[in-house]
């Protein structure tokens, strides 16, 4: 059971986070990606990107579920859930993205002031069940509900 204390505070680590899971419907589905981004860079290194990209492809991913985490301390704290596509729907592939504060967006104002920074080297991908793209599309838009109802995330 996920600690609302925890919940309210952006406070679920990727602990928590893989125990709530594992007692879900999601307990076959997910997997940490590296995203080939070096925590102190800005922006991916020549074809690190592309990188990250396929691995995502080689995951059979079309429409996928994410978590991504903020830095504290050295622990990983859950704070936002999205979804998106992997190149095997989008030419561009994903919208991954780990842009800070001036940019809009309620977790980027969140780290900002609270002096946090992304966990720019993961995620957690929740892969929906369906492998179609118009199957995996509507159920991966339903886990990143499920993900921000159950964790109090934001949405990215």
């Amino acid at each position: 059971m996920v600690n609302e204390k925890d919940k309210s505070m952006y406070k679920l680590s990727k602990e928590d986070i893989i125990r709530e899971l594992d007692n879900s419907e999601y307990r076959d589905s997910y997997h940490t990606y590296k995203t080939k981004l070096e925590q102190d860079e800005c922006k991916w290194k020549y074809g690190k990107y592309n990188e990250f990209e396929q691995a995502l492809v080689d995951g059979k991913l079309y429409y996928f579920a994410y978590i991504k985490f903020y830095l504290d301390n050295g622990k990983k704290y859950a704070l936002v859930a999205g979804k998106t596509g992997s190149r095997n729907v989008n030419s561009r592939g994903s919208d991954v993205r780990f842009r800070e504060h001036p940019y809009e967006g309620a977790a980027k104002d969140w780290l900002f002031e609270n002096n946090k920074e992304w966990c720019q080297t993961e995620i957690l991908v929740i892969k929906p069940k369906e492998e179609d793209e118009k199957g995996s599309e509507f159920e991966a838009r339903e886990i990143e509900r499920y993900l921000v109802n159950t964790f109090g995330l934001l949405e990215s």
